[in-house]
This record gives C-alpha cells, sequence and structure tokens, in this order.
C-alpha cells in the first residue's frame, strides 16, 4: 500500500515543506485527503467495421495521458504557517502550467516518479473546511522506478542470463557494449526471449562495431531510439567523442522489435561473432497503476 507521496516543484526557489514521519497524518500541515487517478489508465482501441459482414476490425490501440488530482487540505499551525501561508506555498508547486514530480512511497514496491503538467489548482479558502484541488496531466502515463537497475557482463554466453522484470509495463533497455580482446568484431546480435521475435543486429557493411577505439550504444526506450557508435579516440576525421548513428546498418528480421522487457522473467544474451567483449545492461520498471 502507499505510505508517501513527495512533490518537487520545477522552480528552484519553491519552499521546501518537511512533514513529519511520527504522528497523524490529519495533523500534517498539509494533508493528503484523496488521490484519483492511480488506476490503470482506460486505453483508446481503434476499430473499424468490415464492410460485407457484422463485428469490426481491430486495427491498434493505445493510452493517452494520465490525470492525478490530488485533494490538500490545510492544517496550519498558526505560528509560522497560516492557511494563507500554505496556501501560497502549494501556489510554487501547482501553479498552472508548471511542471510537477511526484514520487510514491510504498511498503511493497520500489519507489515510483510520474511527472505532470499542473491542469489547475482550485482553493475553497472561504470554507470552514477548505480544501485545494490539484489536477495534473501526465502525457507519459507510467509510473517509472527512480533509479535504473543495472546488470553487467560477457557476451557469448552459452545459457541466457535471466531478468526478473517486476514491471507490469513492458520497458526498453539501454546496452554499453565495449572491446576487452581479441578481434573487433563486425555483427553484434541482442537477444530477448523468443529469438524470431527479438534478434536486433547490428551488421555494418564494413569495419567492425566497437573495438579499442569505440563503443557500442543501444536504445530502447520509448521515443528515445538509437543505435550509435561513441569514438573513445581519434580515428582519421573521426574526433574523439563523436557519436555515429548505425540506424541504417541495422539488420532486423520481419517482425522483429526493439528489445523490450516484458513482465516476469526474460531471457538475455548479447552475441558476437568474434573476440571478446563486455556489457552494461540498464533498464527501469514501469507501473500501468498504483
Amino acid at each position: 500500500m502507499l505510505t508517501q507521496i513527495k512533490a518537487y516543484s520545477s522552480l528552484q526557489s519553491a519552499p521546501t515543506l518537511y512533514l513529519s514521519e511520527i504522528g497523524r497524518a490529519e495533523n500534517d500541515l498539509i494533508q493528503i485527503r484523496n488521490i484519483e487517478g492511480l488506476d490503470p489508465v482506460v486505453a483508446s482501441v481503434g476499430t473499424t467495421p468490415y464492410g460485407a459482414s457484422d463485428g469490426e476490425a481491430y486495427v491498434g490501440s493505445s493510452v493517452l495521458s494520465r490525470n492525478i488530482v490530488l485533494t490538500l487540505h490545510p492544517n496550519p499551525d498558526w505560528n509560522t504557517w497560516s492557511h494563507e501561508a500554505l496556501r501560497r506555498l502549494l501556489y510554487a508547486y501547482f501553479m498552472p502550467k508548471q511542471e510537477v514530480r511526484l514520487v510514491f512511497y510504498s511498503n511493497d514496491m520500489n519507489e515510483v516518479e510520474i511527472f505532470g503538467i499542473v491542469e489547475s489548482f482550485a482553493a475553497n479558502m472561504f470554507s470552514k473546511d477548505p480544501e485545494y484541488l490539484a489536477s495534473l496531466i501526465c502525457t507519459d502515463p507510467y509510473f517509472t522506478t527512480i533509479d535504473p537497475i543495472i546488470l553487467t557482463g560477457g557476451v557469448n554466453l552459452e545459457i541466457p542470463i535471466g531478468i526478473n522484470y517486476n514491471g507490469n509495463i513492458p520497458g526498453g533497455i539501454y546496452l554499453k557494449l565495449e572491446h576487452i580482446s581479441g578481434a573487433a568484431p563486425g555483427e553484434v546480435t541482442i537477444q530477448i526471449n523468443n529469438p524470431k521475435l527479438t534478434t536486433f543486429k547490428v551488421d555494418p557493411a564494413s569495419g567492425a562495431v566497437v573495438n579499442d577505439s569505440k563503443y557500442l550504444q543501444m536504445s530502447s526506450f520509448s521515443r528515445s531510439k538509437y543505435v550509435q557508435n561513441i569514438y573513445t579516440d581519434d580515428v582519421g576525421d573521426i574526433k574523439k567523442g563523436s557519436i555515429v548513428s548505425l540506424l541504417s546498418n541495422l539488420a532486423i528480421a520481419e517482425g522483429s522489435e526493439w528489445p523490450t522487457l516484458y513482465p516476469g522473467t526474460n531471457t538475455f544474451n548479447v552475441l558476437t561473432d568474434s573476440g571478446v567483449q563486455n556489457w552494461e545492461l540498464q533498464y527501469y520498471e514501469r507501473y500501468g497503476g498504483l
């Protein structure tokens, strides 16, 4: 169950309000009475009618933005924090058009974060029981673990490693591949689960994929997909630190996809055609609801 939530303003000068970890929530200066919008977001399912038969054909689906609404109640101490002081502090976090980062803590999963744009902030300041309603639109609807999970290993394992992915939304990966010794490989294959569906191969027309003067980076994160070489030394006209895209050198079988981790246990392996290389894998667990 959820135990704590923290809000971070995009304003560097926003005042900080620390709440006591002991005592009753009803005595917090800002009490969270309700949070709406933590369930899985309703999917938009696309269909098209058949021309000459009953029913419809499925053409795709997507999950749109998430709307989180916080119901906040002020409990002034009438010394440092009055009703007005607490309301102005909340303005620094929930002013419309402003970005807010929310971090959720739970006793049965790692802490997760989500970013939202403030849609509205309404206060019934003249009520005997004042409340503030802060509405946030989260364009990325998924909750994501704060810290990446990092794994390391070597290529060409006879038995692929098993990755236990605890998220309930498929997630991308970041891979860094460095050359250690032996001949430089001309081909790199990244494989997750069924090789017929997720065999991702980098096969340049000429030259090595990684060697002593460059390493390989690959990202399959949503809206941030790339495959590229990073040069660690000057090579001809290419200077140290240069980035060279390898998107045109992908050899992907029809129907295959970018490397993706799915809920449950995933098998993972990196294969090369020569030499010894080490890889570093990073990924985040993503959740469709809390």
